[in-house]
């Protein structure tokens, strides 16, 4: 095992670490902040690993995520358009980091997530998540990221009770206000 090789694994297995705090998190903001700094360590795992489709994937999600933050604020970036660019540019990485069928993964995970964030709530947010976590277990797979899949497999059962956990609440909210 080289030590390349161990030292993506430490990048993949902080940036998991931060993944699980993002999705207990009460605001979308801090959901993605916290996303953020997860995703720079992900990008250093990645290029380590040299999974270049999962690389890109990050990048681009920084640069998302910002974007999401910011369109909350300013009215003009919360179109359509902005959300077709992005999707487009998700599209064309796609094309330029094919090595096969299981290099899609990533993007496509992507392309659902920005779609449900989009103008979703958090409960959208958290649901959308969970799913997008099985296709970066697949890829983390084919690459080999001990991280990455102890990662999915942690984050789809945290993020599993986290959805749960606000359906609790949101129900016993309606019990209260209808009782």
């Amino acid at each position: 095992m080289s030590i390349i090789y161990v030292i993506s694994q430490i990048a993949g297995f902080i940036a998991f670490i931060l993944s699980l705090i993002a999705y207990h998190r009460k605001k979308k903001s801090k959901i993605f902040q916290t996303m953020m700094v997860a995703n720079v360590l992900d990008i250093i795992h990645y290029i380590l690993l040299g999974a270049y489709s999962g690389c890109i994937t990050k990048v681009i999600a920084l640069v998302r995520n910002e974007i999401i933050i910011i369109k909350e604020k300013n009215k003009k970036l919360n179109n359509k358009i902005v959300l077709i660019s992005l999707l487009f540019i998700y599209l064309v990485s796609g094309v330029l980091t094919y090595k096969n069928i299981y290099s899609i993964l990533p993007i496509l995970a992507a392309m659902i997530y920005l779609y449900f964030v989009w103008n979703g709530n958090e409960l959208k947010v958290k649901k959308c998540a969970f799913y997008c976590y099985f296709l970066w277990l697949i890829y983390n797979i084919c690459v080999f990221s001990i991280a990455g899949i102890t990662s999915n497999i942690v984050s789809i059962i945290s993020t599993f009770i986290a959805v749960y956990n606000e359906k609790m609440v949101n129900k016993s909210k309606e019990v209260k206000e209808n009782g």
